[in-house]
């Protein structure tokens, strides 16, 4: 078993959001026992293990993924560090695409010599929250109640989903993004109850690129995320359907800053048959490769 550290959603090392990728051969037999241990050793909000797939003919490679308490069906950004390991290693090529199965899926996954582009699931939008609930978020984030919402653009928290049921929390201004003060208890407990993974809070007040945002998911035990892939993905859907962007253009958004270490997220909406899908993806610097003594 070979172990790779890695930052995602970054050319630069120390920057982006760290994943723990272990690349498992055939004959490498791994409890999930033993993957939620090292996931919780490594302490990054998402370790991933990664094979060639036997068991499903129509994906390339099978993958799972371990936050340090539990494990989780997709993870964007430990996707996005997996194959720059499998093409650092010539098990993927640059300009191929690849089927990638997961507990959430199957995932498109495209290569290029520079960047990794992670197609996700089907997209749904839910129903945007109430007064009362907006006035809960407000309290659980540390901000005042009319700072959520963007009467620009008829923005509303809502949850979505491309994969994972993430909360989309607008908020008006980035001094107000970058002065959260989360209560990690409350997001827990809401998070649980509305079946819901992180909190994904952004502003479209950043001249640098599309949005800038932040991702609270404290009951997988990630009080922050530095970059995150499926969240992401959820937030290009969420503003394609409310018409702010286009369809088939790339667009840039930034994450991280408040932990000093920036990310710069790829995100796109394409039509693919009859149905829009989103994808993230980026860059990814591996800082460490070694064997695991297992």
């Amino acid at each position: 078993m070979r172990l790779f550290i890695v930052d995602a959603f970054t050319d630069k090392p120390f920057t982006g959001n760290q994943a723990g990728v272990v690349v498992l051969e055939d004959d490498d037999e791994v409890s999930t026992q033993t993957m939620q241990s090292l996931a919780a050793e490594l302490r990054y909000s998402e370790t991933a293990f990664v094979r060639k797939s036997e068991v499903d003919g129509d994906a390339d490679f099978e993958l799972l993924y371990f936050t340090p308490v539990s494990e989780i069906e997709l993870c964007g950004h430990a996707t996005i560090a997996s194959f720059s390991v499998l093409r650092h290693l010539g098990m993927a090529t640059a300009g191929h695409v690849y089927r990638a199965s997961t507990k959430a899926g199957i995932m498109e996954i495209t290569v290029e010599s520079d960047i990794v582009m992670m197609e996700q699931g089907e997209p749904q939008c839910g129903e945007p929250l109430s007064a009362d609930e907006i006035t809960q978020i407000a309290k659980l984030l540390g901000i005042d109640t009319e700072e959520i919402g963007d009467e620009r653009f008829a923005l509303l928290p809502a949850p979505v989903t491309t994969g994972l049921w993430d909360l989309m929390i607008p908020v008006r201004h980035k001094a107000t993004l970058f002065s959260i003060t989360p209560d990690f208890d409350g997001i827990e407990e809401y998070s649980r109850a509305n079946e819901i993974v992180s909190f994904h809070v952004f502003t479209l007040d950043e001249n640098r690129a599309l949005a800038n945002c932040r991702d609270f998911a404290p009951l997988y035990g990630i009080p922050e995320e530095s970059a995150t892939g499926t969240a992401n993905g959820a937030l290009i859907y969420y503003l394609f359907d409310r018409g702010i962007v286009e369809a088939e253009k790339t667009y840039k958004i930034i994450q991280g800053e408040t932990m000093n270490r920036a990310s710069e997220i790829h995100a796109k909406v394409s039509l693919k048959g009859n149905m829009y899908r989103a994808s993230v993806g980026g860059k990814a610097k591996i800082i460490a490769e070694g064997n695991l003594l297992l």
